[in-house]
């Protein structure tokens, strides 16, 4: 009974991982049947915890209620933020789309200052736990700018987008619609790997997505190729899980008020856990090459 429980929390662990990913819909591995479950709907929901209380033992003994905790903050602590800090939020969103590029960052012109500013920006803890940063890889004049995931091991690690195996299937990828990664432009969606590889807050994204709206608006591609379900969510207003999202083209403003092209596909790392998707990414892959010719 104990290895039927392992299993099934091992199972639970892996359909969570794949709604980490993005994919928060299960399509069957039969090419002729693209039905769709909700990921939400195959993990059991949890019964709340009960409290031990002494009420069941004891039915005429009174339970306490604790009073509130206090939610004053204090003013000067409030009002002391840090000195080094370059770039602050400006009236974070409830997600990341629509980050407002304060003038900071929009005074920065060319992409080797964006990167010199990026290395010497304090405002993020991130930087202090992460090997390297990661900016970008590829040609900046590519007609294709691709932005994959929050880094992981790998790129943390050489400090480059899309390395490890995750890398290698994507070279895969790009070659087999006739490209490399000479013909595009590759970054992440937050230069810093967060620790243990979890998820970023939204006080992280909001401090870092206006820099990836910089870096989008001096890149200026002609496309955009969104690997994974973290980017599609932080850059485009529509909403819905990734297998909603790919296989189409989306308009993306990246606060300069011009309209970029955008597809969204499968991270190559969930394509190395689910080889049955590939079919999917490929197909997106072929749109991509469509548009541009």
């Amino acid at each position: 009974m104990s290895a039927n429980l392992s299993d099934r929390r091992s199972l639970i662990a892996q359909l969570a991982w794949q709604e980490a990913m993005g994919i928060d819909e299960v399509l069957l591995d039969r090419h002729d049947d693209d039905r769709s479950l909700s990921i939400s709907d195959l993990i059991p929901a949890q019964a709340p915890a009960q409290a031990p209380s002494q009420q069941t033992s004891h039915p005429s003994r009174p339970v306490q209620t604790p009073p509130p905790a206090a939610t004053s903050v204090s003013t000067s602590a409030a009002t002391s933020a840090p000195a080094s800090a370059f770039i602050q939020p400006v009236s974070p969103p409830a997600d990341s789309y629509g980050a407002v590029i304060p003038p900071e960052l929009t005074a920065i012109e060319s992409l080797d200052a964006l990167r010199t500013a990026m290395a010497d920006y304090d405002g993020c803890a991130l930087k202090n736990t992460a090997s390297n940063m990661i900016f970008a890889d590829g040609n900046p004049a590519a007609r294709v700018m691709v932005i994959g995931e929050v880094p992981g091991r790998d790129e943390d690690r050489v400090g480059l987008p899309l390395v490890g195996s995750a890398g290698q299937l994507f070279d895969r990828m790009l070659a087999s619609i006739g490209l490399s990664r000479a013909d595009t432009y590759i970054t992440t969606l937050i230069p810093w790997r967060p620790p243990g590889n979890r998820t970023p807050t939204d006080e992280e994204m909001a401090l870092l997505t206006p820099w990836l709206l910089r870096h989008i608006q001096l890149v200026n591609p002609e496309r955009l190729l969104l690997l994974g379900g973290a980017p599609a969510k932080s850059l485009l207003p529509q909403a819905g899980g990734i297998l909603k999202l790919r296989g189409r083209w989306h308009d993306l403003d990246a606060g300069d008020g011009t309209t970029r092209q955008a597809m969204v596909t499968l991270h190559p790392s969930y394509l190395i856990r689910s080889p049955a998707q590939k079919r999917l990414a490929y197909a997106d892959l072929l749109a991509l090459a469509d548009k541009l010719g």
